[in-house]
């Protein structure tokens, strides 16, 4: 097990100093970023509608309407 681990390990940190696959995880987040800051203003939005300490279920419910199916 730990000859596995240890190319497993070494792989990944070849892979992580290779120029093109950082650009590749750089394109990645670039991509993602907007829908990550949506469902970020989508949980703000329910924790205003249905305080989250006070109403645990309401807030579950408006979190998943809100993040889950988006109008």
């Amino acid at each position: 097990m730990p000859i596995l681990r240890t190319l497993l390990w070494t792989a990944a940190q070849r892979l992580a100093t290779d120029p093109r696959v950082q650009a590749k995880a750089a394109q990645a987040i670039r991509k993602a970023k907007p829908a990550a800051e949506s469902l970020a203003r989508g949980a703000v939005k329910a924790a205003r509608d249905a305080p989250p300490l006070k109403n645990p279920g309401a807030f579950a419910r408006t979190l998943r309407d809100t993040i889950l199916r988006p109008r």
